[in-house]
């Protein structure tokens, strides 16, 4: 075969999707049952034929390829939402979400309140911008905010699960990089993977043990079997690409990077409910806490339910692995919003941490543009794709762009060498 892509999430699908039209021979080969990587999407745990979204759930104004795919695919979308208002001066900032709901320690934020740690913020936002790599903790102490706006404004930094909000580069909050205008998908978020994929050979629960040079091609090693390939696209995550024997040794620079990526560590917790219409009026579209939930969004759904689904940093307490806690958590942010206890009828918590093939999620803005070059650049006919290579500051849409990015460069090849379909 003419290529082999390890990995069967939006970078691996996305690859192998335009290889396989282009009359390239493609296996991927996926560790885990699922198709779809992060973006795994569960249909046996709600009722009413409802998908819980355990990791990627919204496509953002500006992910272009991903909403062209929906459009051409006749893949569904919700009416476009935005997760919080502008802020002061009718502008988004790091302000924004402030005027959006929030709760803290169990109470709800009035108006009055939320408009007061927005206007501190902002005025502090224009007099003292903040660094791009400054992290938040370190900005709301040098610009001399108030307790009140500082732990305020920290909060959000969990709105992508990280090990502790506050050591967030700013870059992320302000001016904001996600949530302003998005869509959610009718279906799961995995369904634009699963379309993807149609027509390809793909082979789940095969994770890869060793990929090893052998002439001018390589040999990749299953548990199973051992395929014969003349390139191989690497777009698992960092930490299991860390996991996969190379013969020979992948050169330092790219060791370096992989094993200098940090990993943030969360999870997702969904929760299902009666009286959809209600809890949409008190605590739509989206609610921010500084509780275990840190912050939910919601999604309709038939018959008067709503599905509200929350990110979670792994703190190390626990609570990712206690899916009772963690849900009833969810069910009291939603009762302080709503001013009545929620009817639960279905639920679901994903440790994302303890994922042997995923550990940890890439926050594109970390490390900087050298060490994603690092991770992206091929070693001979190995190439690599996924979240951690992309240069679009969206984890879903530059997992595409960058499984379309090794596509072309494998058939790029192939034009300059004259050699196979393409």
């Amino acid at each position: 075969m003419s290529t082999v892509v390890i990995g069967a999430g939006l970078a691996g699908t996305f690859a192998a999707r335009a290889l396989s039209d282009a009359g390239e021979d493609v296996v991927v080969l996926e560790a885990t049952p699922h198709l779809g990587g992060r973006t795994r999407s569960n249909r046996e745990v709600l009722q009413h034929d409802q998908v819980a979204d355990l990791g990627g759930s919204f496509i953002d104004i500006g992910q272009d390829l991903l909403l062209e795919f929906c459009v051409e695919n006749g893949i569904g979308l919700k009416p476009e939402i935005r997760m919080f208002p502008k802020g002061p001066g009718a502008r988004y900032s790091g302000a924004s979400i402030l005027l959006g709901h929030v709760v803290i320690d169990e109470k709800r934020v009035e108006d009055d309140a939320r408009a007061a740690l927005a206007g501190e913020v902002q005025d502090a936002l224009d007099a003292v911008p903040p660094g791009e790599k400054e992290t938040l903790k370190a900005w709301v102490r040098r610009a001399g905010l108030s307790r009140a706006a500082a732990d305020a404004y920290v909060m959000q930094g969990a709105f992508n699960p990280t090990a502790r909000a506050e050591i967030v580069s700013s870059w992320h909050v302000h001016p904001g990089d996600i949530g302003r205008i998005c869509w959610i998908l009718s279906d799961g978020t995995d369904t634009m993977a699963r379309v993807a994929a149609e027509g390809i050979d793909v082979r789940l629960s095969t994770p890869v043990r060793l990929v090893e040079r052998v002439g001018r091609g390589y040999r990749v090693h299953t548990e199973a079997d051992v395929l014969t390939c003349d390139n191989v696209v690497v777009t698992s995550s960092v930490q299991a690409t860390r996991r996969i024997g190379f013969d020979p040794v992948l050169p330092t620079w790219k060791m370096s990077a992989l094993l200098g990526t940090p990993l943030s560590q969360g999870g997702k917790a969904v929760g299902q409910y009666r009286d959809g219409a209600a809890i949409a009026a008190a605590a739509g579209p989206s609610t921010m806490t500084n509780g275990p939930v840190s912050m939910f969004w919601l999604k309709q759904g038939p018959q008067d339910t709503i599905i509200a689904m929350g990110t979670m940093a792994d703190l190390g307490d626990g609570m990712l692995d206690d899916e009772h806690a963690t849900l009833a958590s969810l069910d009291r942010h939603i009762e302080v919003m709503t001013g009545t206890a929620p009817e639960r009828i279905a639920g679901i918590v994903q440790n994302w941490t303890t994922e042997e093939f995923v550990g940890g999620v890439v926050n594109l803005g970390t490390g900087g543009f050298a060490r994603r070059a690092a991770l992206g650049a091929p070693v001979g006919g190995i190439h690599f794709a996924g979240e951690a290579t992309g240069e679009w500051p969206s984890a879903m849409d530059g997992a595409a762009r960058s499984g379309l990015r090794v596509a072309a460069e494998i058939l790029q090849k192939r034009r300059a060498h004259g050699t196979g379909a393409a």
